[in-house]
């Protein structure tokens, strides 16, 4: 698999260069905070080389953390920082699991690498117990806006991973059945000294997916075409926008019957 591939090809330069990731890994941990849940059993969903998982474990040092991704050189990385760590190599569009497995889903930037449908977050549905939590960050339409103030025979090179909009989000959510899903975005800009700092960050953590096709190289006018498209002179710097769209949504303490009508969790165990 591509994505898988990309990834593990830079388990060893991931922390390093991985600067948006780490700070939307804060965000995403400080609104769990402000959530008043159980946080027994935590299944991450795309845990990298671990920053985030060990963050968790920092906040709720009780909880029985899974952490599960797709690439077993990143999950080397984790088992690195914390050997006791209970890592999972997984897909997030078919998680190993059985279900009302877990109390909380959490996922940072990796649901947008995945097939997205409303299939995906019924599974998560599935996993989580009742009144289960799930919580994740997804990068958004307008991420490397940078990009959009190219000719199209050069933008057309990028190729870059498609993205949905925030409704489609929350339109998935319902469709799931999950409880009042709250989903919204936001813009994070970051600021490099060099055009060759801002490549680095993209290249160096796996985030460079594309397509399938085959490698399309630039030209001397093209690529100075790149470079002038994201400096911005005003701050003497080159920058690369993110939208990062987080979601939250709760499984209600009831589930559907044939008919479609709610049915109370004790009452299907029967």
């Amino acid at each position: 698999m591509e994505i898988r591939k990309s990834f593990s090809k830079r388990a060893n330069t991931y922390d390093e260069q991985s600067f948006i990731q780490q700070d939307v890994n804060k965000r995403l941990l400080n609104r769990l905070r402000l959530i008043k849940h159980s946080q027994s059993n935590v299944l991450e969903i795309g845990s990298g080389t671990g920053k985030l998982s060990c963050d968790i474990i920092n906040e709720y040092p009780d909880v029985n953390l899974i952490s599960m991704d797709l690439s077993l050189e990143m999950l080397k990385k984790h088992k690195l920082k914390n050997p006791e760590t209970n890592c999972l190599v997984g897909n997030a569009e078919n998680p190993p699991f059985n279900y009302l497995s877990f109390d909380t889903i959490l996922s940072s930037l990796t649901l947008h690498w995945c097939n997205i449908s409303s299939d995906i977050f019924y599974r998560f549905y599935n996993l989580l117990k009742p009144n289960g939590l799930l919580l994740f960050s997804v990068a958004g339409p307008d991420t490397f806006s940078e990009f959009r103030k190219l000719s199209n025979n050069i933008s057309q090179k990028l190729r870059f991973h498609p993205l949905m909009d925030m409704h489609y989000y929350g339109d998935f959510l319902l469709e799931a059945h999950f409880k009042d899903p709250v989903v919204d975005s936001e813009k994070i800009v970051l600021e490099f000294e060099t055009f060759d700092e801002l490549l680095k960050s993209i290249r160096y953590t796996g985030t460079n997916i594309t397509s399938s096709l085959g490698s399309q190289y630039f030209g001397k006018t093209e690529y100075k075409a790149l470079k002038e498209s994201m400096y911005n002179a005003s701050s003497n710097s080159y920058e690369l926008t993110y939208e990062i769209i987080y979601g939250y949504a709760l499984k209600p303490n009831k589930t559907l019957g044939k008919s479609g009508n709610l049915i109370q969790i004790k009452e299907v165990k029967k």
